[in-house]
C-alpha cells in the first residue's frame, strides 16, 4: 500500500534539491545581506538541521508515505526524536566533516578557477546541509513508523483469488443530484463480482428513475422500493436481499475508489481470521471545494488476550473509523444476524458494527485497516448535513447508555478504563457540534 522505492527515492532527490537551493537563498541572504559576512557556518548549520527536519517530516507523513494522518503527539514525537538525534550524532558530524574537508577545498578550487561566485563559506554550507539532510532522512526513514506511531504500518497482498460475491447495499432517498456518479463508481470497482441492492426508501425526485436505467443495463444492480421508513429499514431491507459472502453499505450521495472492493477484500485472502476489513475516507466538503484524508494513521493490533470489546472502545475513545457503517466490509454470514435499529436516529451505525464485531466468532474478529481513503464522503449535501440530533446531550447520553448495555454488567478493569475515555470523547464532540450550529 505504499509508493515503490523508486518513487520514493526520486520524490526525496527531488524536494531535497529544492531545499538545498532554498537553504543557499537563505544563507546568501544572511551572509551577503544582513550580516555582510561569510563566517556564519554555526547558524546555517541550524537553518540546514531544521529545513532537513521540516523534509523529513513532509516527505514521510505528505509525500513518502501518502498513507498517513499524524496526530499532534506524532508531530511532537517526531521532532523530539529529531533533536535527540541531533545531540548524539554531533560528534560523528565533527568527524565527518574533517573527513570530506578535501572535497571542500577540491569544490573551492574548480569555483575559482571557473570564476564562480561561490566561495569557500558558501561551499561547506552547502556540504553541511547535504550531511545534515541525508543523516536525518536515513535515520527518520528506518525509524519514523515505529517512532512516530508506534507500529509498523500492515500492507496486505494484491488480491489474487476471487474469495466470493460483495454485496454491496444502497439505501436512496431523494439523491438524484449525487446518485449516478455514485452507482458509477460501484460499477467501475476493479473486482467485479458484486451484487449492488438499491433499496429506494420512497423518493419523490428522480432517484427512482437512475436506479432502475441501472438495473436494466447491469444485471448485478438490483432495485427495491418500500415506503419512507428511513435509512436503517432500509439498509435492514438490503441485508434481507443480499445474497453474496461479504457485505458493504455506501450511501447514496457518496462514492467509492475504484479499488475500493479489491483492497478491503485483500486481508480476507491473506489473513484468514479477518472479521472486518476499514479503510480510510476522503471528507469532500461540497461548500468550501475543500477535502481531507482522514483515519490513515496506522493503530496498533489487538493485544493477546485483549477482548474485543476492550479493543473496539479503545479504537472508538482515540479514532472515529468505527463510527460509520460505510467504509467498511464485513462477512455477510455474521451481518446478516444484525440489524439497524429503527427506533433511534443516532449513532445507529455504531450499534451496528459494535454488535457486528461481538457476533464474530473469536476466529473471525480480526479487524483490518487499510490505510488509504477508498471511500470518499461528500460533506454538505442535504442528506449528510450534520442533524440538531448531534446538539442534542440527551440523545449522545442515549448512545452512551446503550454502549454500556453492549458492554455487559461485568467488564473488565481494561474494559472500563477505555469506556470512561469515549464517554470524554464524546462530551468534547457534544461541545463542538454546539460551537459548529451556532456558528453555522
Amino acid at each position: 500500500s505504499t509508493p515503490k522505492t523508486s518513487i520514493r527515492v526520486g520524490k526525496f532527490a527531488i524536494i531535497g534539491i529544492i531545499l538545498a537551493a532554498f537553504n543557499f537563498l537563505i544563507y546568501t541572504f544572511l551572509a551577503r545581506v544582513i550580516m555582510n559576512t561569510n563566517e556564519l557556518l554555526w547558524l546555517d548549520s541550524i537553518i540546514s538541521y531544521a529545513l532537513a527536519t521540516i523534509l523529513a517530516y513532509s516527505l514521510h507523513s505528505k509525500i513518502t508515505w501518502r498513507e498517513r494522518n499524524i496526530t499532534r503527539r506524532g508531530i511532537f514525537m517526531f521532532f523530539l526524536w529529531n533533536g535527540i538525534t541531533a545531540i548524539i550524532i554531533s560528534p560523528f558530524f565533527t568527524w565527518l566533516f574533517g573527513l570530506i574537508t578535501p572535497v571542500y577545498e577540491f569544490a573551492f578550487n574548480i569555483s575559482s578557477t571557473l570564476h564562480l561566485p561561490f566561495d569557500y563559506a558558501f561551499i561547506e554550507s552547502t556540504g553541511i546541509f547535504g550531511l545534515t539532510t541525508a543523516v536525518t532522512m536515513i535515520l527518520n526513514y528506518l525509524f519514523y513508523d515505529r517512532l512516530v506511531f508506534g507500529v509498523t504500518p500492515v500492507t496486505y497482498p494484491a488480491l489474487v483469488s476471487t474469495p466470493g460475491t460483495v454485496s454491496i447495499i444502497i439505501p436512496i432517498y431523494n439523491t438524484a443530484k449525487y446518485l449516478k456518479k455514485c452507482l458509477t463508481s460501484i460499477a467501475n470497482q476493479d473486482y467485479t463480482k458484486l451484487e449492488i441492492i438499491m433499496v429506494d426508501d420512497g423518493s419523490t425526485d428522480t432517484s427512482a428513475i437512475i436506479a432502475k436505467s441501472f438495473a436494466a443495463s447491469d444485471p448485478r444492480f438490483h432495485y427495491y422500493y418500500q415506503k419512507n421508513q428511513g435509512q436503517s429499514s432500509a439498509r435492514n431491507l438490503g441485508l434481507s436481499k443480499a445474497t453474496g459472502d461479504f457485505i458493504s453499505f455506501v450511501d447514496a450521495d457518496d462514492y467509492l475508489d475504484k479499488t475500493f472492493i479489491s483492497r478491503l477484500l485483500a486481508p480476507y485472502a491473506s489473513t484468514p481470521a479477518t472479521g472486518l476489513s476499514v479503510c480510510g475516507i476522503r471528507y469532500n466538503r461540497l461548500r468550501t471545494h475543500t477535502t481531507e484524508d482522514v483515519y490513515l494513521k496506522p493503530l496498533r493490533t489487538r493485544h493477546p488476550h485483549e477482548s474485543i470489546k476492550a479493543y473496539a472502545l479503545y479504537l472508538l475513545a482515540i479514532d472515529g473509523r468505527l463510527y460509520s457503517s460505510v467504509n467498511k466490509l464485513y462477512l455477510a454470514k455474521y451481518a446478516k444476524r444484525c440489524h439497524f435499529n429503527t427506533s433511534i436516529n443516532f449513532a445507529e451505525d455504531t450499534d451496528f458494527v459494535l454488535h457486528y464485531l461481538t457476533t464474530t466468532p473469536t476466529s473471525h474478529q480480526g479487524i483490518a485497516f487499510i490505510l488509504s481513503p477508498l471511500y470518499i464522503y461528500n460533506s454538505g449535501t442535504d442528506t449528510s448535513t450534520m442533524r440538531s440530533v448531534a446538539t442534542k446531550w440527551d440523545n449522545w447520553r442515549s448512545a452512551f447508555a446503550r454502549l454500556k448495555t453492549w458492554l455487559g454488567t461485568h467488564p473488565s478493569l481494561r474494559e472500563r478504563f477505555w469506556l470512561r475515555l469515549v464517554h470524554l470523547r464524546w462530551f468534547l464532540s457534544h461541545k463542538k457540534q454546539l460551537h459548529r450550529a451556532k456558528s453555522a
